[in-house]
């Protein structure tokens, strides 16, 4: 029988208790055994409905408690860095939500902390260890597209609460840092390449001072080109084209799919006047599970997170690199 990574979890953020703690209690090798909230008696709520043993009102007791082994970090984005620090330090593996940090700087840090004391960090950009995800790496690599020429993608829901996180910039809210994250890192999948150039236009909320609608373009060597959208006020709605010199790749529901099956649509032949369509199904499964399953065995097994912090350094420096761009373009 496979031992159970002992885990705890630092916030009752919804995430948190709508998908990733159930797909750690689900999961093969891992089980939450503590979660901490800055009112005792949500943490108590969220133990009692999760099967957690310990509910704690103080975040530092999850790090100081000697029997958990990873901690799961759900704040906001502001507060990633400093306690996936503090956790590293306390020697626990650290899995922080996306995004990991606000800047490169930030995940230098959590990198040398976690070098230093001898534990593993990860981002969860849970879309990564999807099946969907993964067959496409392949049919790219395939060259089944022909040479990759354009990425484009989209990824808006509705966030109606003004006192939502993602509303408030002291948190590192904004919808680039938020679904953003995802457009950025699946073009960069796509091109297998790191962007020569990155554009942005934000328009920013007069009374959330975030980027509340953005756009981007990013250029790769070559002329290849990547365009995505993202906002925080509009039906919610996520997709990504692959365009190839041979023929396209479309993923309908590509970053929250559930545990629904899901299809990939390629279509070939518009030089020969003839268009033909190949739907490839992928069946339905837990990403979040994937991703705690993965990485729960990297600490009992050995071996390398499914998502490595160089990769998830080079994603954090587009994005910032975006935010730059739009930022000076805004009006004075």
């Amino acid at each position: 029988m496979t031992r159970k990574i002992k885990w705890g979890v630092i916030s009752c953020a919804n995430i948190g208790t709508r998908a990733v703690i159930p797909a750690i209690q689900r999961s093969r090798n891992a089980q939450v055994i503590a979660i901490a909230s800055r009112d005792p008696t949500r943490a108590r709520q969220v133990a009692a409905q999760q099967a957690i043993p310990s509910a704690f009102g103080d975040y530092a007791a999850i790090l100081a408690d000697p029997d958990i082994e990873a901690v799961y970090i759900p704040l906001p984005a502001s507060l990633h860095a400093e306690w996936a620090i503090r956790a590293a330090i306390h020697r626990k593996h650290v899995l922080v939500e996306k995004p990991m940090a606000l800047n490169v700087g930030e995940i230098d840090d959590i990198a040398a902390a976690a070098a230093k004391h001898g534990v593993l960090a990860m981002e969860a950009l849970m879309y990564r260890l999807h099946p969907q995800t993964e067959r496409v790496a392949e049919i790219i690599r395939s060259g089944t597209l022909g040479a990759v020429q354009m990425v484009s993608s989209a990824f808006t829901y509705h966030a109606p609460d003004p006192k939502d996180i993602r509303l408030r910039r002291a948190l590192g809210g904004g919808c680039l840092l938020d679904v953003g994250t995802y457009c950025v890192s699946v073009a960069r999948m796509a091109m297998q390449a790191e962007p020569v150039e990155a554009i942005g236009r934000a328009r920013i909320g007069p009374d959330s001072d975030v980027d509340e609608v953005f756009a981007g373009m990013l250029r790769f060597s070559g002329g290849r080109l990547a365009t995505f959208g993202c906002a925080l006020h509009g039906p919610r709605d996520q997709w990504y084209k692959v365009t190839g010199s041979e023929a396209t790749l479309t993923v309908p529901v590509p970053f929250a799919p559930g545990s629904d099956d899901r299809e990939l649509i390629i279509r070939r032949g518009w030089q020969r006047g003839q268009e033909t369509e190949e739907r490839i199904r992928i069946a339905g499964t837990d990403q979040y599970q994937r991703m705690v399953e993965q990485f729960s065995d990297c600490i009992l097994l050995g071996g390398s997170p499914a998502i490595s912090l160089a990769e998830t350094r080079a994603n954090v420096a587009v994005l910032s690199a975006l935010m730059q761009s739009a930022l000076g373009t805004q009006p004075a």
